[in-house]
């Protein structure tokens, strides 16, 4: 079973992803939350995950500031690492050695969950 990790500070959209996550991705797949970079930080400590997805614009950390944190903790591998953001995915900058990917909200269906399915297999 893969195990996923949703960060986001707004409940009722942590809980839309989870819910797209575990009735759109092939096989089994757990599911953690986290409502910001600290609490996620926490959660990473204690477990390995398969894939992270996070919100952009959170208070305490943003997704690319986590992101960054974790590359460099070599805790975690940015390549399994996405964004998701209520912005124009193409407004982000990021740190060219991360290898996270940016995606729009509004391309939650058509593209991200197709990606997720990709990094799950």
């Amino acid at each position: 079973m893969k195990s996923v990790l949703i960060i986001d500070d707004h409940e009722d959209m942590r809980k839309t992803t989870a819910d797209f996550v575990s009735m759109l991705v092939d096989g089994e797949v757990e599911i953690d939350e986290a409502q910001d970079g600290d609490h996620a930080l926490l959660l990473i400590e204690k477990k390995k995950y398969d894939l992270i997805i996070s919100d952009q614009n959170m208070p305490k950390l943003s997704g690319t500031e986590l992101a960054s944190i974790l590359s460099k903790s070599g805790k975690f591998k940015t390549d399994k690492f996405l964004i998701i953001t209520g912005a124009d995915a193409k407004d982000i900058s990021l740190n060219p050695d991360l290898k996270v990917e940016v995606f729009d909200k509004a391309h939650l269906i058509e593209k991200v969950i197709p990606r997720i399915n990709e990094l799950l297999t």
